[in-house]
């Protein structure tokens, strides 16, 4: 194979690198590595100090050694249990002790007697011999221009199955070596006024420091740098989406807001209030709006949503509302077309169930509400103001399909995932966001309680009497068993399985079972006897977390509660008590579950986007719900909990901008 190592760039495979064949390079893939700049961004997450070199008469029982010495006898052999041991003796002018490594045969190979070796690692007591030895030391030659496994600071890195550090740290090594005058994207006078070192320096100390001082300083370096470039990418965004030219520019005056607001049943909260002004500059723009609702289940999200879609429709134009599932598209028509009859505002829904109609010719927009079918109808639609409730439920390939059919709209999404402000600041910083921060007066604070296993009888019992006398009905959801965010076999088959549990349990309660694979006859059927107060108790996976409405509904039961973050508990909990009822959520705890202080968080807290800081702070981004779809997780060397960095970086891009 060619290795053209002296003209490395970031942008180089990493196969191109010497002594990284094809085998090695599948190994680093593993890891995500694939280029030059993913193996140097590949840091250490710690570094073994061997910088102090000794004898060994003058090695300290505890300390990190290095020690040059000859290698006077080594022998190997294999115990009872099956364990390899290389055991040799070293001697210096000063003394002599053995040293042992454990399962690592290959060190026979490179070590042999009368040859002079630095021996790296921690001084510590024998076992056996009850004697000092170093146990498992790194070893490089004497006489080496500089060591790189020993007698240094050496970086630890992330493994994968036989890709060890040390190979990782010669490959990077080698790297660095050539490629020189690795290039900066700010400039000298840039990194001076945000105190940051050169690229080329933090890459190369990063890996390889000179002492322990300034390894946060590059580790900032990397993570200004990463939220930067989130933010700066963001905004090129923007700047381009504002270069467009909307279809239809509306025109919207302070009467139609107050048409608006009087047809509706209830009063609007002041956060509704000031999202409908939001939107009212939105929509009159020259170019495309894209604005963010973010508000807790039952806030009102979807009333705010439906004033843009009136503004588009009096004006003659077609509007969509677009609900990640046909159960959702079927409530927000519930929902919007009473309202929307109010103030002469036609309505049709499109599922895969419910077509487009053949468009009429008449004067006005009509409002279409629908599920992901609505996307085939892009180009026939025309719309200038397209809703889009949980944007990140569709797939990446549904969307750029859709909008790269239509002319460019005005965009709202809504969403009931808590976003900390911190990623509010970053992943949509290419949109304004308006936070809806009320519930309805009429909501109740719900009543959540975390339950052992050794509660849940008294608790059923409980639960049966609150049926029988208050006529409530009862949700029941089991964790998604798999890592992901997915419905698998394996969570439909636990939801039926803990079904069948609860039809013994509530043997003279009528019980349901609800997942993604029930065909949408009997899910229909279930929803519409749920609402009618037929049904008693709901057996689900998570799918109900995403706008369900069942007024009735008062107590939930979240199974396996400790698998969930806190953000998802708190949107599921929040599917209870909407008509204004007492209500209760019961957080069931799997068997063998000690710790629940991070569960009882929710017992204190129900404000959603302080449960979404908690949850970051607690379980880091990778934690909280909806993130891989979210892009929230992509940050690898910042924090979403370093408001300080994250402000400091929006300023510097706001600066560079004006």
């Amino acid at each position: 194979m060619f290795y053209n190592t002296s003209m490395l760039s970031l942008s180089s495979p990493i196969s191109e690198v010497k002594g990284v064949g094809e085998t090695t390079s599948k190994k680093f893939s593993r890891l995500g590595i694939e280029t030059v700049q993913d193996l140097l961004f590949h840091i250490p997450f710690r570094y073994e100090d061997f910088t102090n070199q000794t004898t060994i008469a003058h090695a300290k029982l505890g300390e990190q050694v290095s020690i040059a010495a000859e290698v006077t006898s080594i022998t190997q052999f294999r115990t009872r249990r099956g364990l390899i041991v290389v055991k040799a003796r070293i001697a210096d002018t000063t003394g002599s002790f053995d040293i042992v490594w454990f399962n690592q045969p290959y060190v026979m190979t490179v070590l042999k007697k009368g040859t002079q070796k630095m021996f790296s690692g921690k001084v510590v007591v024998n076992t056996f011999s009850k004697k000092m030895t170093l146990q498992n030391p790194t070893l490089e030659d004497v006489e080496k221009d500089e060591y790189l496994h020993s007698s240094r600071r050496v970086p630890v890195y992330p493994e994968t199955e036989d890709l060890s550090s040390r190979v990782i740290r010669t490959i990077v090594s080698r790297v660095l070596h050539h490629t020189p005058n690795i290039p900066d994207v700010f400039s000298a006078d840039f990194r001076a006024a945000h105190h940051l070192p050169s690229f080329d320096q933090t890459l190369r100390l990063i890996h390889f420091p000179e002492d322990d001082t300034n390894v946060e300083t590059y580790k900032r370096r990397l993570a200004f740098q990463e939220v930067f470039t989130l933010l700066q990418q963001a905004k090129e965004r923007q700047k381009a989406l504002h270069m467009i030219k909307v279809p239809n520019v509306l025109h919207i005056t302070e009467n139609d807001r107050l048409t608006f607001e009087h047809t509706l049943p209830f009063t609007l909260s002041i956060s509704q209030i000031h999202a409908l002004e939001d939107l009212s500059r939105d929509l009159v723009q020259p170019y495309p709006s894209n604005r963010l609702i973010q508000g807790e289940v039952g806030s009102g999200k979807t009333v705010v949503a439906a004033f843009a879609l009136y503004c588009a429709v009096k004006q003659g134009t077609d509007a969509i509302f677009i609900a990640p599932t046909h159960i959702v598209a079927h409530q927000h028509l519930h929902t919007l077309e009473p309202i929307f009859k109010k103030l002469g505002v036609s309505t049709q829904l499109i599922t895969a169930d419910h077509p487009l109609k053949e468009k009429r010719a008449k004067t006005g927009g009509i409002v279409y509400i629908g599920t992901h079918a609505l996307f085939q109808h892009a180009k026939t639609l025309k719309p200038a103001v397209v809703v889009i409730d949980e944007e990140h439920r569709f797939g990446v390939e549904q969307r750029d399909t859709f909008w790269s059919a239509i002319k460019k709209p005005h965009l709202i999404t809504m969403t009931a995932t808590p976003i900390p402000r911190t990623v509010a600041y970053t992943v949509f910083a290419d949109r304004e966001v308006s936070y809806i921060e009320e519930i309805p007066e009429k909501r109740k604070h719900t009543t959540t309680k975390v339950i052992a296993p050794a509660n849940r009888a008294q608790t059923y019992e409980r639960i049966k009497k609150k049926i029988l006398n208050d006529h409530i009905q009862v949700f029941i959801v089991c964790p998604f068993i798999q890592e992901s965010e997915k419905e698998t076999l394996s969570s439909i088959k636990a939801a039926e399985k803990e079904y069948e549990t609860i039809r013994k349990i509530f043997a003279d309660f009528n019980i349901a079972l609800l997942h993604g694979k029930t065909p949408k006859e009997k899910r229909d059927t279930i929803f519409t006897n749920m609402r009618d107060g037929k049904i008693d108790i709901l057996v689900s996976t998570p799918i109900i977390e995403v706008g369900v409405d069942i007024p009735n509904a008062s107590i939930m039961i979240i199974e396996g509660a400790e698998r969930f973050g806190l953000a998802q508990l708190h949107q599921l909990r929040g599917r209870v008590g909407r008509a204004g009822q007492e209500a209760f959520c019961l957080l069931f705890t799997s068997e063998g579950i000690g710790e629940t202080k991070r569960l009882r968080i929710l017992e204190t807290h129900d404000n959603g986007n302080e449960l979404a800081e908690l949850d970051l702070k607690l379980r880091g981004s990778g934690e909280l719900l909806g993130t891989q779809q979210h892009g929230w997780n992509t940050l690898k060397f910042a924090s979403w909990f370093d408001t300080e960095l994250i402000q400091e970086c929006k300023k510097a891009i706001d600066q560079e901008i004006s």
